[in-house]
């Protein structure tokens, strides 16, 4: 009955093993793009349907997207948290840091894409989810 449970624990932590650090921190990062979509879902900006992502080689980039044609300052606006864009506390620059994102990028409804931080590899757009 000893190797049987020698087995088992040997499976569990190959198990707990075969998900990479990668994997589990593109997980996180996946769940905090969704995390910021639902609190603009339900902000005063729920018209502009911000929806963010984790996008990136490795999945540490959030990309935001709107259903609105932006201006540079409103971008900077979200980004900084200024005035009435202060949805979240610190901006999306602050939401993106405490997360362990590494950049951010902005797209909106025209295709324009705006860069913060390390984000140059957001040009592929291709969603971690």
């Amino acid at each position: 009955m000893t190797l049987h449970y020698l087995i088992l624990a040997i499976a569990a932590a190959a198990a707990c093993q075969s998900q990479t650090p990668s994997a589990a921190g593109r997980d996180v990062h996946v769940i905090a793009a969704n995390v910021f979509t639902q609190r603009y879902e339900h902000s005063r900006f729920a018209e502009w349907k911000i929806h963010a992502r984790a996008t990136g080689r490795d999945c540490r980039v959030l990309l935001i997207e709107t259903s609105v044609i932006m201006e540079d300052s409103m971008v900077e606006s979200l980004h900084y948290g200024a005035g009435d864009y202060g949805v979240v506390e610190g901006g999306v620059q602050r939401f993106s840091r405490d997360r362990t994102f590494r950049g951010v990028a902005y797209k909106d409804s025209s295709g324009r894409i705006w860069r913060y931080g390390d984000a140059t590899d957001a040009d592929s757009l291709k969603p971690c989810d």
